[in-house]
């Protein structure tokens, strides 16, 4: 891993899942004429923002549980496609758990974790306006915050230490009263802010000098900071004691003062808004039975340490230009056909993680694993090449919709919805679902809850694993590329 790429990718790439296997798409039954080209601007997918709130119960109802992360490099971030981080593999986990627990209650409807980056200072009160179930960053539980949410803290669960980390361009510092006067940059919204401003006090009630607190942007993470502090950009920082010493096995520059604390008791959890006791529930359940039964916690920990020692600059990578290279063909033929080009990009992940050389038993071939039939049908070049087969994945769709719903009235987000489904299960039976969605008063044009249950129980669970996947990820990964500019922006911010 890398981290410069990292970032770019961010920019310009969205999301994978394990490919599922048959889902490729098949030859049409019938020719029929493409769509004209659209100059159209750039179409996208919605995410889920509509403000909600509910306890586990509904949750469990509505098939959906959002949980708010702040986008690290440590906690959540994206890898060559997939989501990575220890947030984000616990998240999974739990995600699997409730599935597994509430099988009898959730059917054949598996509940869906979205995990929504969003920047520090608006965990909690995204959190209590009702655009996210659980706040789970790392937030260490303070009085201030605690006046804002309720928290679940497992049980056992070590204290963390909040340490003075310097860099090369740093004051030397032996005590803590050596930080009279200095400066510290630090993120407002962070528990960093109310140690320091705790030490600050006990230094102006001692005679010595104030601290100089300069404000960071909350878009920056704990990482990013170090970074800077890393290159003589900033003066001294707070960070975790864990994540600091993480990070000093990849950055070289900085020292971890370990007899320097401003904060010796600080207890981490997730946040979820307040009276929500099934939640609470859910979530002991979960870290008892599962979590610590298999050390989950600390396992994971220890392999990131492992992990980061490996770390190499692979900047110039082969597979780096591929993924960018590759992008910017979805975005051109997603604005040709009238979908979101980042849709389209994490389908291509879904069914070959973008490997132009995936062969499937079937027959399909290459990133949108087209067969050979319809390469000729949509006569868009050879579909052995990169470019002619997702231009034959993203004409064929556009083909499907045409052909098979032409009294559909979808909205934009269903029309790509629906054409996931009938690209994976074929048209015609996805035609015949809606149908049966009329004849069971559920709405025909809409496929979230109503179609995918029909589709669910008359066709079985890959159709909409498939389309679910696929939606699940290309919202983290759009939310993470507008989270990735406003990090630019704030570092750039720093630097002037």
């Amino acid at each position: 891993m890398s981290f410069a790429p990292m970032f770019r990718l961010i920019v310009s790439l969205v999301c994978a899942i394990a490919p599922l296997g048959e889902g490729s798409a098949g030859a049409l039954q019938h020719s029929a004429p493409a769509s004209a080209l659209r100059p159209t601007p750039v179409h996208q997918l919605s995410v889920p923002s509509i403000p909600w709130q509910g306890d586990f119960n509904a949750i469990l109802e509505r098939r959906q549980l959002r949980v708010l992360v702040p986008y690290s490099r440590t906690l959540y971030f994206i890898d060559k496609g997939h989501e990575r981080g220890l947030t984000a593999e616990l998240m999974r986990d739990f995600e699997r758990y409730i599935n597994k627990t509430y099988a009898n209650r959730l059917g054949k409807r598996p509940l869906t974790v979205f995990l929504i980056p969003t920047t520090r200072d608006r965990l909690l009160p995204n959190l209590n306006a009702g655009l996210g179930d659980i706040a789970a960053g790392n937030l260490t539980v303070t009085d201030e915050r605690l006046k804002l949410a309720d928290f679940f803290v497992p049980p056992n669960r070590k204290p963390v230490r909040e340490l003075v980390v310097t860099g090369p361009r740093s004051p030397r510092l032996a005590t803590l009263d050596d930080m009279a006067g200095k400066t510290v940059q630090v993120r407002r919204s962070s528990s960093y802010y109310e140690s320091l401003t705790a030490l600050d006090r006990q230094l102006r009630a001692s005679g010595k000098l104030p601290l100089k607190i300069v404000l960071l942007p909350d878009a920056l993470e704990d990482e990013d900071a170090l970074e800077m502090l890393n290159a003589g950009l900033l003066q001294i920082l707070v960070v975790d004691e864990w994540k600091a010493r993480l990070w000093a096995q990849v950055l070289p520059n900085i020292k971890v003062h370990n007899d320097l604390a401003v904060r010796t008791e600080g207890y981490t959890g997730w946040a979820m808004r307040k009276n929500s006791p099934q939640l609470r529930d859910a979530m002991a359940d979960f870290f008892l039975n599962h979590v610590k039964k298999q050390s989950i916690e600390e396992y994971r920990l220890e392999r990131y340490m492992r992990r980061f020692k490996q770390i190499r600059n692979n900047d110039e990578s082969e597979e780096l230009r591929r993924f960018e290279q590759t992008i910017a063909i979805f975005q051109t033929y997603g604005r040709q056909y009238g979908f979101d080009p980042l849709m389209l990009a994490a389908q291509g992940f879904q069914e070959s993680q973008l490997n132009q050389s995936a062969r499937s038993r079937a027959g399909a071939v290459g990133i949108m694993q087209i067969t050979p039939a319809t390469g000729r049908q949509m006569n868009v070049g050879n579909i052995m090449v990169t470019e002619p087969n997702i231009h034959a994945g993203a004409k064929y769709m556009d083909e499907l919709m045409t052909r098979y719903f032409p009294d559909a009235h979808f909205s934009e987000n269903d029309r790509s919805l629906f054409a996931f489904a009938s690209y994976n299960a074929g048209p015609s039976k996805i035609a015949r679902m809606r149908d049966e969605a009329l004849k069971r008063r559920l709405d025909p044009d809409s496929w979230f809850n109503n179609v995918e249950i029909v589709v669910a129980g008359k066709i079985g669970m890959e159709t909409p694993t498939y389309v679910r996947n696929i939606y699940k990820y290309y919202v983290s990964y759009r939310l993470i590329a507008d989270a990735q500019a406003a990090r630019t922006q704030a570092v750039g911010t720093v630097r002037r």
